[in-house]
Formats: structure tokens, sequence, C-alpha cells
């Protein structure tokens, strides 16, 4: 009598606390940035309302202006960034909530590369263990398979069933692994533009007390009543010293480099929600060109130094398929011919219409293919690059994916001169 295989179950994570998503070392920049910004005292706390983060003191006397936002984990709050100071401060709603956005962005992150950790380390181990035991029983099942003739057939429907399991678990892997890795670089490109619009802020406070102090001058001068040429002397003298003409045409630029770095992270912050689509995994139409920007533009921050984009997207018709499977597909492409030079990468992309069907290439110069392992390159586990460094799936997932939206996927390589992969795509009706 054969025995039932259990189900294979699996639990990503525990509820976690703030404290073990985000420290001290993450919290306190952003804080200290609002220090510097005019906030007299900020603070992260915890679900109990105890302190991560403290800095700033409040003076004594008086009723301080306060502000506390909520900090979300998975949709529930999980601490509040408190924010105090000692009077009305303009813009004060508008630093909150950008610190907010920070911090939060911070925690999402950090969730995400440890829920990527657990399920990377937990399916390959589980996955190796079963495959480990299918291997196993199967060569017991060889030893007995005189006895076993009559129930071979349902042996064999049961172990298929197994490592399809496991196969369809590493491939999710492999699926979670690239979202948390773009994911990472994502919250690396925004700190850019965080920087200097808080550089920004902080030289405009600067010059605003300098616009303040000539404004009082004018008055005090006027209320004095003194001669016409008199005060036009001195407030000319004092606009001469405090650099008015400078501050002024200054102010400008820093407010623009501050709109332009808003809306540098509200793109990025989109470029990341259109990778990781989260709509489902229906049919839809997608627009591939667009897509393949998308992707390119997310995934700048992994290029190699001196790295030469070369693009020729041609438009094409929309095509209708599972968007994030194919989404993932090219990104895996990408990696691929990314990681095939550490410096002077020259990656070429290029789409056109032939006949009935649509043609991507992707073109790298790295160090190619050898002759015998191009015919394996699309077996699972197969991967040409050193032990830790690749699972090996990348372009068995990228094949499956192609393959069931009715394309097709070449690659041509010639050792020392790089690698072109062509991915076909039927014309949608």
């Amino acid at each position: 009598m054969i025995e039932a295989k259990p189900n294979i179950e699996f639990v990503i994570g525990e509820e976690k606390r703030l404290s073990e998503i985000v420290s001290r070392v993450e919290i306190e920049p952003l804080l200290r940035s609002a220090l510097k910004l005019g906030i007299a005292r900020a603070a992260l706390l915890d679900e109990d309302d105890l302190p991560l983060a403290l800095l700033g003191e409040l003076p004594e006397g008086g009723a301080p202006v306060r502000r506390q936002l909520n900090i979300m984990v998975e949709g529930e709050p999980k601490g509040a960034l408190l924010l105090e100071a000692t009077s009305e401060l303009p813009g004060f709603e508008a630093i909150a909530r950008l610190l907010q956005d920070a911090l939060q962005l911070t925690v999402t992150n950090n969730l995400k590369r440890m829920l990527t950790t657990e399920v990377h380390t937990s399916i390959v181990q589980e996955s190796y263990d079963q495959l480990v035991n299918t291997n196993r029983r199967l060569m017991e099942s060889e030893r007995r398979y005189r006895d076993l003739a009559r129930d071979l057939e349902l042996k064999v429907e049961e172990r298929t069933a197994e490592l399809k399991v496991a196969y369809s678990r590493l491939l999710q892997q492999e699926k979670l692994a690239a979202v948390g890795q773009l994911a990472a670089g994502m919250a690396h490109e925004i700190n850019t533009p965080l920087g200097f619009i808080g550089s920004n802020l902080h030289s405009f406070a600067k010059y605003q007390a300098r616009m303040t102090e000539m404004l009082e001058l004018y008055q005090r001068l006027l209320e004095e009543g003194g001669a016409l040429e008199q005060i036009r002397q001195q407030t000319g003298q004092r606009r001469q010293q405090l650099k008015l003409d400078f501050v002024l045409t200054d102010s400008g630029l820093l407010l623009e480099q501050c709109r332009e770095g808003v809306e540098r992270i509200a793109t990025i912050v989109a470029q990341l929600k259109g990778f990781a689509h989260l709509d489902g995994m229906e049919q839809q139409r997608m627009d591939l060109v667009h897509e393949l920007e998308q992707l390119l533009a997310g995934l700048a921050p992994q290029f190699p130094p001196n790295t030469k984009l070369i693009t020729d997207l041609q438009p094409l018709p929309p095509v209708v398929c599972r968007v994030p499977l194919l989404v993932q597909a090219f990104a895996n492409i990408l990696d691929n011919a990314l990681k095939s030079r550490t410096e002077g990468l020259e990656l070429r992309v290029s789409s056109i219409v032939t006949g009935e069907r649509l043609q991507i290439s992707i073109s790298d110069n790295g160090d190619g293919i050898p002759a015998d392992q191009l015919p394996r390159i699309f077996e699972p586990f197969f991967t040409t690059r050193p032990v830790g460094s690749g699972t090996g799936m990348g372009l068995t997932v990228a094949r499956e994916a192609i393959v069931s939206a009715g394309g097709g996927i070449e690659v041509v390589s010639q050792p020392g001169l790089g690698t072109t992969c062509t991915v076909t795509l039927p014309l949608s009706v």
C-alpha cells in the first residue's frame, strides 16, 4: 500500500515589532534632519509609545506645537513619528509628512528585505530536502521495481507532482527575490534627492532670515522718519552686506531644485509600483515598450560603472499576457546582461515587428558563454556563475513565462564578444 504524501505548508514570517524592523542608526539621521529644519524635538515611538530614537529638547515654558503621525506595518499602525516645535513653524505639516514618508519607506523596504530573506532560506531549504527525500524514495523504488510493477504508474505520478510543487516554489522565490532587489535599489536612489532637498531647505531658512532682517531695517528707518537719501544709502549698503541680490536669485533655484527632487522621488515610486504589478495574474493588454523603459529605469541603480545603454525601441502593438510573468522574464534576462561585466558594459535593447511576431533583442559585450555550456542555460539550477552567485533559475523562469505567452527565446553567444538574447511574441488580435 502506498503512503499518502503530506501536503507541503509554508507560512511567511511572524509578526514583528517595529524595533526588529528598523534600527536607531537608520532613524536618527532622519530625525536629525528634522532638527535642522526647525523642529525642537523629534522621536520615533514603538507600539508601546516608547521611543526607539529621540533627539532634541524643548525649552522650558510655553506650550509646544505637536504633530504625531502613524508608521504602518502591513496595513496596521506599529508606531508613530512625534514632532514638537516651540512655536508655529512655517511648513511644519509639510516637514512632518516628508519625514513620515521617509520613515515609512525605510520601514517598508526593511520589512520586504526581511521577508525576502526568510522566503529564500525557507523555500530553498525545504525544496532541497524534498528533492533529497524524493531521490531516496525513487532509488528504493528502483530496487523493488519487480514487486511494485503494478503500482509503477501511480508512483511516477506522485513523484512528478512532488517535483512540480518544489519547482513552482523555487520559481516564486526567484520572483520575490527580484522584487526585493529592485526595491532596495529604489530606496538607495531616493536618498539622493532627499539629501539635496534637506540641504536646500536649510539654506533657504538662512536666506529667509536675511530677507527678514532687511524688511525690519526698512520698517525702522521709515518709522524714524529720516531723509529719503539717507534711508536709500543705509538700506543700499545693508542690502550689499546681506548679498540680497544673490539670495533672491539663489532662493528661486533652491526651490526649483526641491520641486525637481520631489518629482524625481514620485517617479521612482511610480516605477517601483509599475514593476511590482500588484493588480493580479489575469490576462491583460501590455505596452511592452513602456514596460521595458520602466524596467530599465528601475534597474539603473544596478548598472555597473561606465555602462553605456543604447536603445532602439520601435512602437509595438499591445501584447495580451500575464503582465507580471512577462516583466519578470525580461527582468531576469536584463539581470544576466548587467552581471556579464563588472564595468564598461555596453547594453543594447531593441524592439521591432517582423511579420506576424514581435521581436525584442537584448545584447551585451560581456565575456559570453562557452559553446559547451550554451545548450544547458535553460536547465533548472544550471548557472555559469561562481557557487553562491546565482540560483540557476533566472533563464528557466524567463523561458517558462515567454513560452506561456506563446513566444520563444533564443540565445546566441561568443566567448569574449558578448551575448544576444532574442525574444519573439505573437501579435495579439
